[in-house]
């Protein structure tokens, strides 16, 4: 994290008693995350790198360092009932520079907010993991150095839930996908080659993928949010698909052809190829939208 330590005054819309604290609030799910809490009446505060006028201006933005000081101070401050916890550093393949920012991300940053959510309060902390913990539906074996980061977090979790007695729900989720995703992920990648008329090369198309709308994500995080303390919760499709079968349901909803070239690209070294959610789905909680609705939106025209 980096910046000065800032703040931007939110228009006031909170109800009494529900304050979420958000890190990762200009990702991807943050930023849908965010929007639903302050359409649902929370008070919301995000620590960000910098501040981002995209977000609502209901939101009361911190910007904050890597100093475990200052975040402990900001967080006291803003006295959150519950803190969402989505900040990561993705990488699906690793190259070597993208170490020191993976465990800087997924490990040290997410320390230093325990630390300080631990200090401040009645807090529940709702975690996210990802089902690439679990390569081959074990209990823990990582797909990429990305998961095993995110399992070391997991483990510095358990720290403070039995030390620090931290009240900490965990959320595993599998790939999200939805309008205006520019993560470099497989499905805006094929959206892309639908729209411009471009070849794609793939693998040979027989690992599964198990794609969840982002509202229906964003649904399971408040979900879990409620759920038992201690408990790790799974946030699925209901269905893990090939990416043959994706490139075919792509192909129907949009009645165009993709100009796939299988076997064109080597599969990863640890390709899911049978289910692998292995955690149940949070209290009250199945997702609402379908593949087929969720494609159909990626190909409407964006607000």
């Amino acid at each position: 994290m980096g910046g000065t330590l800032t703040h931007i005054t939110p228009t006031p819309t909170s109800v009494e008693g529900r304050r979420a604290l958000v890190t990762g609030a200009t990702g991807f799910i943050g930023r849908h995350l965010v929007r639903r809490l302050v359409e649902d009446g929370w008070s919301v505060a995000a620590l960000v790198r910098a501040t981002d006028s995209d977000l609502p201006t209901a939101v009361d933005q911190h910007t904050v360092s890597g100093d475990v000081a200052q975040i402990t101070s900001v967080v006291a401050n803003i006295r959150p009932t519950v803190c969402f916890h989505l900040a990561t550093a993705f990488r699906g393949v690793h190259v070597a520079a993208d170490i020191d920012p993976m465990i800087e991300t997924n490990i040290g940053f997410g320390a230093k907010v325990s630390e300080a959510v631990s200090q401040s309060g009645d807090c529940r902390f709702v975690s996210t993991g990802t089902v690439w913990q679990h390569y081959d539906a074990q209990t823990y074996s990582p797909v990429s150095l990305y998961a095993a980061t995110k399992q070391a977090f997991t483990d510095v979790l358990r720290f403070y839930q039995e030390v620090e007695h931290l009240d900490v729900v965990t959320l595993e989720l599998t790939d999200t996908y939805g309008q205006g995703d520019t993560r470099p992920k497989l499905l805006p990648h094929l959206v892309r080659a639908v729209r411009e008329g471009l070849p794609v090369e793939l693998t040979d198309g027989t690992q599964l993928i198990d794609l969840l709308h982002v509202s229906d994500a964003v649904s399971a995080l408040l979900a879990t949010a409620n759920g038992e303390s201690g408990a790790t919760y799974g946030a699925s499709s209901g269905t893990a698909i090939t990416l043959k079968e994706l490139v075919q349901r792509i192909e129907a909803v949009t009645g165009r052809t993709i100009d796939a070239r299988w076997g064109a690209r080597e599969a990863r070294p640890r390709e899911m190829l049978r289910p692998w959610m292995i955690s149940d789905p949070p209290p009250n909680w199945s997702p609402t939208t379908s593949l087929e609705e969720g494609i159909e939106e990626l190909f409407e025209p964006q607000a």
